[in-house]
């Protein structure tokens, strides 16, 4: 007979989780439909972030808000790049102005002209030097300034 064995989490750690981690779920999701241009991809990019923390849970406790949403974005952006995956979202509104930029430019764009990081933070994150960090926002930038939702 198969053993039905219950996890227990101590009680600090699951009210952290819900109160503190579960804030920044809606800048995660947002950041993995930027990254996958899917709502269903997204989701699961969200859900495997949230998943592959729970185990490290108690390495958070004492951390700042800031390093903490800096770590969840970056554990999306590598758990991105472990599937590569990209979809379809044509009934999003941004689908259409978002899938016209390339993976790295939509990254930067969002990370720094939505949420608003420095690049310095994105350097964190992403890996990515600088001066490309710079090159990829002016070229997205102007591509977004000249683009028409039809």
């Amino acid at each position: 007979m198969a053993r039905n064995a219950a996890r227990t989490y101590d009680g600090g750690a699951t009210a952290f989780f819900v109160e503190t981690l579960c804030q920044e779920a809606d800048t995660v999701l947002r950041f993995a439909f930027a990254l996958s241009l899917s709502e269903d991809i997204g989701n699961r990019l969200v859900y495997k972030t949230y998943q592959s923390i729970v185990p490290h849970l108690s390495e958070f406790l004492n951390r700042d808000s800031a390093t903490i949403r800096l770590f969840l974005l970056r554990r999306l952006w590598e758990l991105h790049h472990e599937n590569d995956e990209e979809g379809q979202s044509p009934d999003n509104i941004l689908f259409p102005l978002l899938r016209t930029l390339d993976l790295t430019t939509r990254a930067l764009l969002f990370l720094v002209d939505v949420i608003g990081l420095t690049l310095e933070e994105v350097g964190e994150i992403t890996k990515i030097d600088e001066l490309d960090m710079r090159r990829y926002l002016a070229q997205g930038r102007k591509r977004l300034l000249s683009f028409r939702f039809e």
